[in-house]
């Protein structure tokens, strides 16, 4: 297809009177990876839910659009939305036991997926067994018939990552899925996620608190702050030239990387941004990052700067002390 595989703009969500998502925009193309990075509560899982359908009873999408293959999702009958959830847009979400049912065994909640999407019975059996073995887990009729219960941590999320790619989505919506996962497993689903990726020519937007993981996964990244995009760039040009201070603080607070000799690296204290996230309801005026941020200039304090030239930023970077 021409054009981006999802492209959302200008939009804005709320939770009752408070704006929670203040008016982003971006696209994601057929088979790319982009990274939503950002402290918590900056409205990452609050943009995956809008575009999935699936914000919670009290919030509302507000205004702007959700365009998937050109088509604006927020205008479709619900019947048709809810066709398009699973089977176009899947998302994973971050903590499996939220999203697995309890009482049933694993593979009948992968086979009732995809049934909802009409897929004949016998095939959605032979399917859920494919992906089983696709994400990694051994004897999958075996795993099939377990509870969540019965199963580890790590097996839990591959089980939920499963769930996501048996209907065969485009789009692949991954709401930090290592987050509660040792470091050995974190790696196993990291791996496993960009091979399925490479595999099924899937779209992928990968919510993370985690720069390490973008830096492996992604190729472009967008930086949210109090509800907005800050930046919007290629992964290698962030890393190597952040363009916003918020974008910088994040950076300059990662661990060193070993020597290529694979020597550990100094330990010495990290930096770290000062100050706390913004309130939502009770933003500062002008720039919300500007209480935190050392290269503000007076006009940061009464104006919001809009998203320009990759950045949301009234200082440019050769003016900053």
């Amino acid at each position: 297809m021409n054009g981006p595989l999802l492209e959302v703009r200008d939009l804005r969500a709320a939770v009752g009177d408070l704006d929670v998502v203040r008016g982003i925009s971006f696209g994601i193309a057929p088979g790319e990876t982009v990274g939503l990075v950002g402290e918590s509560g900056s409205g990452k899982t609050f943009t995956a839910l809008s575009v999935m359908g699936l914000l919670p009873d009290a919030a509302r999408v507000t205004g702007g659009s959700i365009a998937y293959e050109g088509r604006d999702i927020l205008r479709l009958p619900e019947r048709e939305r809810r066709s398009l959830r699973g089977a176009g847009i899947a998302m994973i979400h971050q903590e499996p036991l939220t999203a697995l049912n309890p009482l049933m065994r694993v593979g009948a909640q992968i086979i009732e997926g995809l049934r909802a999407h009409g897929v004949p019975r016998a095939e959605a059996r032979r399917r859920m067994l494919d992906t089983l073995d696709e994400v990694g887990l051994p004897t999958p009729d075996r795993t099939a018939r377990r509870y969540p219960h019965q199963l580890s941590g790590g097996q839990r999320q591959r089980i939920v990552i499963a769930m996501a790619l048996a209907p065969r989505p485009r789009l692949l919506i991954a709401d930090e899925p290592t987050t509660a996962l040792d470091a050995t497993v974190q790696q196993q689903i990291l791996a496993q996620v960009d091979r399925l990726r490479r595999d099924h020519d899937l779209a992928v937007l990968w919510i993370t608190h985690d720069l390490g993981v973008v830096a492996r996964l992604t190729r472009r990244v967008l930086v949210m702050y109090a509800g907005r995009i800050v930046e919007d760039a290629p992964v290698r040009a962030l890393y190597a030239d952040p363009r916003h201070p918020y974008s910088a603080g994040l950076i300059a607070s990662l661990p060193p990387a070993p020597a290529p000799d694979g020597t550990p690296a100094e330990r010495t204290p990290l930096p770290a941004i000062g100050g706390t996230p913004p309130d939502l309801a009770a933003l500062p005026p002008g720039c919300p990052f500007a209480p935190r941020c050392p290269q503000r200039a007076d006009r940061c304090t009464t104006e919001e700067p809009p998203l320009t030239d990759r950045t949301a930023c009234w200082v440019p970077k050769e003016k900053w002390t």
